[in-house]
C-alpha cells in the first residue's frame, strides 16, 4: 500500500510540467496580443480589470484536472497539488478581503468622513468617496489617487483644518541660463519663500524639464493659503528671473 502511495512516473511528471509551461505561455500571448485585437477602449479596460480573475480561474481548473489524473496512479503528487490549490485560495481569498477588513475598521473609527482634508504620505487632499475597500482622494489641483485601505493602515495619516490646506499652482518659465543650474533653482526657491503670500509648510519645487545653449526652462510649482494670490506670485517671479 505505501509503495502505491509512492509510485513515481517520470511521464507523468514531464507532462504536467510541460502542461504547465504551455498554459503560462498561452496566458501571456493572450495577455499580450488580446487588447492589439480589441478596438473598444470599455473592453480593454474591462480585460485589463479581470485578466487576474480570469488567469486564477485557468489555473485553479488546470490544478483540479491535474489531482483527478494524479489520484489514480501517484497518491503524492494529487496530495501535493490539492495542498497547493488550497494554499492558493487561501491566498488569493485572503488578499480579496483584506482591503475590506481594513476597510470596516477604518470607518469603525469615525475620525474621518468624506470631504474631510488629510494628508498621507507627500500627498495632501480632500476625501471624496469612502469605497468598500479603498479611499478616494482629490487634490485642490484636480489630482486623484486611490488608496487600498489595508495600505492606510500602515500610514501616518495628517487631518488638516480646512483653513490650513495648502494649495498648489504650477507655471514654465524661461530663464536665463548665467549660472549653474543648482544656483538658478535655489535663486528662484529663495525668491518665492521671500514673497509674502508663499506657504511655509511647503517649500516650493522648481524642476528642470528642457535647456539648450542659452536659457533653463523650468516648472515651477507654488504654494499658498490663498488661490488669488498666484497670480501675483506668478508675475512676481517672472519679472525677476524670465528672459524677455
Amino acid at each position: 500500500m505505501e509503495n502505491d502511495f509512492l509510485t513515481f512516473s517520470n511521464f507523468e511528471l514531464l507532462l504536467f510540467v510541460g502542461m504547465a509551461l504551455l498554459l503560462f505561455v498561452l496566458l501571456l500571448l493572450l495577455k499580450r496580443f488580446i487588447p492589439f485585437l480589441l478596438k473598444s477602449e470599455t473592453k480593454k479596460s474591462l480585460l485589463k480589470q479581470y485578466m487576474a480573475v480570469i488567469e486564477v480561474g485557468v489555473w485553479s481548473l488546470f490544478i483540479i484536472v491535474a489531482i483527478q489524473q494524479f489520484s489514480n496512479s501517484n497518491k503524492l503528487y494529487s496530495w501535493g497539488l490539492f495542498l497547493l490549490l488550497m494554499l492558493s485560495s487561501f491566498w488569493v481569498l485572503w488578499f480579496s478581503i483584506k482591503d475590506f477588513i481594513a476597510g470596516a475598521l477604518f470607518k469603525m473609527n469615525q475620525d474621518f468622513k468624506e470631504n474631510d482634508i488629510i494628508q498621507v504620505d507627500n500627498f495632501e487632499g480632500k476625501i471624496i468617496e469612502l469605497r468598500g475597500r479603498l479611499l478616494k482622494i482629490e487634490s485642490d489641483s484636480g489630482e486623484v489617487i486611490y488608496i487600498p485601505f489595508s495600505q492606510l493602515s500602515q500610514k501616518t495619516i495628517i487631518k488638516i483644518h480646512p483653513g490650513e490646506m495648502v494649495l498648489s499652482h504650477s507655471f514654465t518659465i524661461t530663464v536665463k541660463k548665467n549660472e549653474k543650474l543648482e544656483v538658478k533653482q535655489d535663486k528662484i526657491r529663495f525668491e518665492i519663500l521671500s514673497l509674502p503670500w508663499a506657504s511655509i509648510r511647503r517649500p516650493p519645487k522648481v524642476e528642470i524639464i528642457h535647456e539648450d545653449e542659452i536659457n533653463f526652462i523650468f516648472e515651477v510649482k507654488l504654494y499658498s493659503l490663498e488661490k488669488q494670490y498666484f497670480f501675483k506670485m506668478e508675475q512676481e517671479i517672472r519679472k525677476k528671473f524670465e528672459t524677455l
